[in-house]
């Protein structure tokens, strides 16, 4: 795939109708998407225990998000008038799910795993609006990996960019260049579907901003 030149179109529309919100994740790559379509980002660092287990993963990627969105809502911080966004980012392959590698040999080995192959990107996410209260849904994008060798591998692991990244990889830094190509909203595999959060802000034309 080529490379991503930020800001978008699709993120300057999204800054057009969430000029100013609160994100309810501690993801430095949630809030740099949001910001450099030129919205103001507030960031609520949400402290729970993510489930990985007993749902369907739809369901489980929606009740992460509504985990960390309730601890908003319920802290001291809740700004009943300003818009807020949680999210929860998984990849799905094999029929099990990956979250951010460990260590760097469990990164090493997620990215032999992800080489050549298709995988499902996941991000559940919870949108508060006043007036319309916490909208949740779950978006999902197909990434296909080109064919690493261990010194593409070798390469990309030196770069640190595998660490709190879902999957072992950042799709906004270099990340782009382990990916063939993308079946969906690229925005949904950097963890923060941002087509979705523009259709939903647009069926609620009464919302604040």
């Amino acid at each position: 795939m080529e490379r991503i030149i930020e800001p978008t179109p699709l993120q300057k529309e999204f800054s057009s109708l969430f000029p100013s919100l609160v994100l309810a994740s501690s993801s430095p790559n949630r809030k740099k998407l949001l910001e450099e379509g030129g919205s103001r980002v507030s960031v609520f660092v949400p402290e729970t225990d993510e489930i990985n287990v007993g749902l369907d993963y739809l369901s489980l990627m929606k009740e992460n998000a509504k985990a960390k969105m309730e601890a908003y809502l319920s802290s001291p911080s809740f700004s009943p008038t300003l818009p807020a966004i949680s999210a929860d980012t998984l990849v799905h392959i094999d029929n099990k799910l990956l979250g951010k590698p460990k260590d760097i040999d469990d990164a090493r080995n997620t990215l032999r795993l992800l080489s050549g192959r298709r995988q499902s990107v996941l991000t559940g996410c919870a949108l508060f609006e006043e007036g319309y209260g916490v909208t949740l849904f779950c978006d999902e994008a197909d990434v296909v990996f080109k064919t690493l060798s261990d010194e593409d591998i070798e390469s990309y692991i030196a770069l640190g960019e595998w660490k709190g990244a879902a999957g072992g990889y950042r799709l906004q830094k270099n990340g782009w260049r382990l990916v063939e190509y993308i079946e969906g909203d690229w925005t949904t595999v950097v963890g923060l579907p941002i087509k979705r959060l523009i259709e939903i802000k647009k069926s609620h034309p009464r919302s604040s901003s």
